[in-house]
């Protein structure tokens, strides 16, 4: 080790060193090259002229941790440079005279942090140069590369306000540029930079200042002005800024963006090289047509990969489909809910499929590609959905045991295919037991082949619904038994598998369908765990609406004695809670109307008349409510109060209830043909005619204030049985 003051720079090259650690852009390399930056300032300590500080040293170690990816590499770079600064003032030795180099090394240290106060702190340094500059020092003027630095570092923030900074940042440079400081003209880098900040700020107003931006560069370069001139990568950050907007007719102007830069390239493919489209370009186009709302959305996106086969088919380098192509266009059929849209999603990701076994490496499928077509079919309600997005799904299972680590099915895609055989199974009727079946092959895998597929919460309350829906005799029993097995394995330990509320308003529900003996007292029974449950603490199960109103179908379901009062007293218990503050029990207008279907359903005469009483009270109450209204249903089910529960004989009554009911139904826009079918059954033959006209005249034949606000025929047809 050479003594300190005896360092030869002839043997040992201190300066190649040092640029040697340098060029590794290390934490370890930033360390050395300071290292040796204190070995020359200990040197020069110790007398030895041959070596000494100077501001190229310095430079080389501020770039050193500006590349180093340390935390707080930022810091410490500006900490050697306010070093070199305070050297300099008190020697006045031209050597530690600090230029225009390490001010923008510290520039870019900032900008490359990643901290929060990055923009801000670089934007400090560029100011510093302002002022050494105005106070004559004429080797520390900011020039082009500080204020692009400076506005990148604004850029990766993210944010409209960061955006703004960024093209206030440019303005200032048109200004001085103007100011004839030649350094500081902006060029196009300087203008992607801005445009790139607006494209990650989101938003409409965004995208148009983008688009402004890139119509701003076409003008400048048109007048002369060389330096600025719009490429690929202006292009792409525009479409890009459309792509993030979230506004209607995004797709549309990024479409026609890209058809514009498309076009200027082929007038003059030599001078517009920098505009040939790539596949980038597109890609981001068809992504944005995927997120599109438009009906027609997935179709453009299909034209575009399909025009971007025929552009590359023609000899245009660069722009080929590729996996991320496919998946995008995929994901837009998936998204759509019209007649064939997963099977054409399917048929992509088969096409892609064989694709990449006849050669084509850049057509590999991702794991999005299939989750969206498992999705897809899983939400489609056609014939043999269920299976097929099954298949995908062994599909994926199988190439993963081949060895295709990055197609690992995940408990999401289970679950999503669990979900689709608990909703339409394979002829539109939910199947249950092959529900069971998948979620008993979830635990096998994870069992037998370690593949972290464990059932979860999300996966039992599918074979619950399954269960609830399927109207199997056997759907009760079996729900709270899985339901029960859910209590089991958390107490056990599994933190996967807790009931939530929606599995025990799934499990209510059950009981309210299934019309048992017993079996509103059952759901009753499960509210009031629900309700302890979460006053013990446990907020994950709190009841809701769904739970209350499920309950309260229950009892209107049930015929049972008194079934109307326990409707009202829930109805009354939710009411308190909600003007309490407890807004997840609001009542809703299917709770008020389950309430008087209650009242309609009673069987037991000493019944009546308190049913009549809080049927017409519920029916006030809902009247009264601003953000909801009586509908067609409610409309029918009173009627049913009045045809079932007020005495025939008692013609007078019934008349007056039904001229009440109908004149507001009728002035309310609310007839439909159950509301008809169940005045006919409250009022005479004559009383009839006196409210409709001819006996025999069909809702069509009406006029049609009376039927404008009224439900389509076909959503009431699964309610019939509900009202007697």
């Amino acid at each position: 080790v050479t003594p300190i003051g005896d360092l030869d720079p002839e043997k040992i090259p201190v300066s190649s060193i040092m640029n040697g650690w340098a060029k590794t852009k290390s934490s370890e390399g930033a360390r050395m090259v300071e290292i040796w930056l204190r070995r020359v300032e200990a040197e020069q300590n110790a007398g030895n002229s041959s070596v000494s500080l100077s501001n190229k040293l310095f430079t080389m170690t501020v770039d050193a941790w500006a590349k180093s990816g340390e935390k707080g590499a930022a810091k410490r770079a500006e900490d050697l440079l306010q070093e070199l600064h305070e050297l300099y003032c008190r020697s006045r030795n031209g050597n530690l005279k600090p230029t225009t180099e390490i001010f923008n090394a510290v520039i870019n240290a900032w900008a490359r942090s990643g901290e929060e106060i990055a923009p801000v702190r670089a934007e400090q340094i560029l100011d510093w140069m302002r002022k050494l500059q105005q106070s004559g020092h004429i080797d520390v003027g900011p020039d082009k590369y500080s204020y692009n630095t400076v506005i990148h570092a604004w850029a990766k923030l993210g944010g409209k306000k960061s955006a703004e900074r960024a093209q206030d940042l440019l303005r200032s440079m048109e200004k001085l540029f103007q100011e004839c400081k030649a350094n500081t003209k902006p060029d196009t880098i300087t203008y992607n930079i801005v445009i790139n900040s607006y494209s990650k700020s989101g938003g409409g107003d965004s995208a148009i200042e983008a688009e402004k931006l890139l119509n701003k560069m076409h003008e400048m370069h048109e007048e002369g002005n060389t330096d600025v001139k719009p490429n690929f990568v202006t292009y792409g950050a525009v479409i890009d800024s459309w792509a993030k907007s979230g506004q209607e007719g995004a797709a549309e102007r990024a479409d026609g963006i890209l058809a514009n830069m498309i076009k200027i390239h082929q007038s003059d493919p030599v001078t517009h090289a920098d505009l040939r489209p790539n596949t980038y370009v597109f890609n981001t186009v068809i992504n944005t047509w995927a997120k599109s709302e438009q009906q027609d959305a997935a179709k453009k996106a299909e034209e575009m990969l399909v025009a971007m086969g025929r552009l590359h088919a023609c000899g245009i380098p660069g722009l080929k489909p590729d996996a991320f192509t496919y998946t995008a266009v995929i994901d837009a059929w998936a998204r759509r809910k019209i007649r064939g849209s997963a099977n054409r999603a399917l048929q992509l990701l088969e096409k892609m499929e064989l694709e990449y076994e006849a050669g084509d490496m850049d057509l590999k499928p991702h794991i999005f590609a299939y989750n969206a077509v498992i999705s897809a079919l899983a939400k489609d309600e056609e014939p043999g959905s269920a299976s097929r997005a099954e298949s995908i799904l062994l599909k994926m299972l199988d190439k993963y045991r081949q060895g295709y680590d990055d197609l690992k099915p995940t408990t999401i895609n289970f679950n999503t295919v669990l979900n689709a055989w608990a909703k339409y199974g394979d002829i539109g009727t939910s199947d249950p037991e092959h529900a069971e079946e998948i979620l008993q092959w979830m635990e096998q895998l994870y069992i037998e082949e370690g593949i972290e597929v464990r059932p979860d919460t999300i996966t039992f309350n599918a074979v619950i619904d399954a269960w609830a829906r399927s109207g199997d005799k056997r759907a009760t029993a079996r729900a709270e038994q899985i339901l029960e097995h859910m209590e089991n394995l958390n107490r056990a330990g599994n933190k996967l598998v807790k009931p939530d509320a929606y599995t025990y308003n799934t499990v209510i529900n059950a009981w309210a369908k299934s019309g048992e003996r017993g079996s509103a007292s059952r759901a009753q029974h499960l509210l009031s765990i629900m309700e302890q449950r979460y006053n013990m603490g446990d907020h994950k199960i709190k009841p809701n609406t769904r739970s209350y109103t499920s309950v309260i179908d229950a009892w209107a379901k049930s015929g049972e004695r008194g079934s109307a009062l326990r409707a009202e007293n829930l109805l009354n218990k939710m009411r308190m809670s909600f003007d309490a503050g407890n807004t997840d029990v609001q009542p809703n207008a299917h709770t008020y109307n389950a309430v008087i279907n209650a009242c309609a359903f009673s069987k037991y005469d000493d019944d009546y008349p308190e049913a009549i009483r809080i049927a017409f009270g519920v029916f006030e109450q809902f009247s009264g409510l601003p953000a909801m209204k009586p509908d067609a249903y409610t409309y029918a089910s009173l009627l049913s109060v009045c045809a079932n529960l007020l005495p025939r004989h008692d013609q007078q009554r019934r008349f007056a209830c039904a001229k009440l009911l109908f004149e507001r139904c009728r002035d309310g826009g609310h007839v439909n043909e159950y509301v008809l079918r169940k005045l006919r059954q409250t009022v005479t033959e004559r009383e009839y005619i006196y409210f409709v006209g001819n006996p025999n005249a069909s809702l069509s034949q009406l006029p049609k204030s009376w039927t404008k606000n009224s439900t389509n025929v076909r959503r009431h047809q699964n309610k019939r049985q509900q009202i007697k």
